[in-house]
């Protein structure tokens, strides 16, 4: 595996194409990386007899890479659910900053979610930050429905906070169920749309 994408699977059967949605994982290191894996797996674990997720995930130091950048903005800009999983901080890198920016022009009025978990017991920066601020603007702009996680506890102790985050997932908000309840665009041929 390139490292690029994963796609995380079980052993059942595969679902319809109008019952799946895509997912991107966007993270930092190890630590945010480990903490995103077990928050999609419980989301597999809920979903999965109702609902195929093709998850991609995104390291940050990926998006130096320009060919790269450009495939996660694309994969983006498709995504009906996009998780930052980051250190808590005054801002993000500029690379990722870059690649947001490229993904939410491509986005158009595609409605989705954005899931911010931002933040670890080892951060000296703690509670809201800046990052979330920026998030949710980017939300905003990108018409995406913002789940912010503030994590304060150590990872040790982070069952409780990803819990909070499955929780608030499972719930199924107006643009959650337009994304489980629609039928795909039929396929165009000769156009890129």
């Amino acid at each position: 595996m390139h490292g690029s994408f994963a796609r995380q699977t079980t052993g059942a059967s595969p679902k319809a194409e109008d019952e799946s949605f895509a997912a991107l994982v966007v993270y930092e290191d190890v630590a945010t990386r480990d903490r995103a894996m077990k928050v999609c797996d419980r989301l597999v674990q809920k979903f999965w007899p109702d609902l195929e997720i093709d998850f991609t995930w995104w390291r940050f130091d990926f998006l130096r890479d320009a060919g790269m950048v450009e495939a996660a903005a694309d994969a983006a800009a498709c995504s009906d659910v996009i998780l930052f999983s980051a250190h808590g901080g005054r801002e993000l890198p500029s690379v990722v900053e870059g690649w947001i920016e490229r993904w939410v022009s491509r986005r158009g009025l595609r409605h989705g979610i954005l899931v911010a978990m931002i933040g670890t017991g080892e951060d000296r920066l703690k509670g809201l930050t800046p990052i979330h601020v920026y998030l949710r603007e980017v939300a905003q702009r990108a018409t995406m429905d913002y789940l912010p996680q503030v994590v304060d506890a150590e990872l040790g102790r982070l069952d409780s906070s990803i819990e909070t985050i499955t929780r608030r997932a499972e719930k199924l908000t107006s643009v959650l169920d337009n994304i489980l309840q629609r039928r795909p665009a039929p396929r165009r041929w000769g156009t890129n749309a």
